[in-house]
């Protein structure tokens, strides 16, 4: 079985989604995906953070009819993607240990769909370094 390590650091919701869909991809091919949310992606996956996702600089001026574009595709509600990424195949989703108390931010206010708090050390010893490839968003 391929494995993939995927770390997601860019906070905007183009690129979680972007992110998202390539693991996705990836678990449906049946690789093994391990992926860390770190920095602004990781400071966004808390519910009360997730009302203040913003895309990013490409999309000013077409923010309402891409959101709408979205909404009809249903891949405006991130937990439920993150659900969909899950079912997908073998994914495991981590969050950045250093990250969150970077931003004060509680494991208690963290997204259910996140299977764990790990330190980007442990990431490298058990995802980076044994993968066949690595992605970075």
């Amino acid at each position: 079985m391929k494995k993939l390590a995927v770390i997601v650091t860019g906070g905007s919701y183009n690129n979680l989604l972007q992110a998202c869909e390539w693991i996705c991809i990836a678990a449906a091919s049946g690789a093994q995906v391990s992926v860390l949310f770190r920095d602004e992606a990781a400071s966004k996956l808390t519910h009360e953070r997730l009302k203040q996702l913003t895309f990013s600089d490409a999309y000013k001026g077409r923010e309402s009819k891409v959101r709408d574009m979205l909404r009809e595709r249903k891949r405006l509600d991130v937990p439920a993607v993150l659900r969909e990424v899950k079912e997908a195949g073998d994914v495991k989703l981590s969050i950045c240990r250093e990250t969150i108390e970077y931003f004060e931010i509680t494991v208690d206010q963290l997204l259910p769909e996140l299977d764990e708090v790990q330190k980007a050390e442990a990431f490298w010893k058990e995802a980076v370094a044994p993968a066949d490839q690595v992605l970075t968003f």
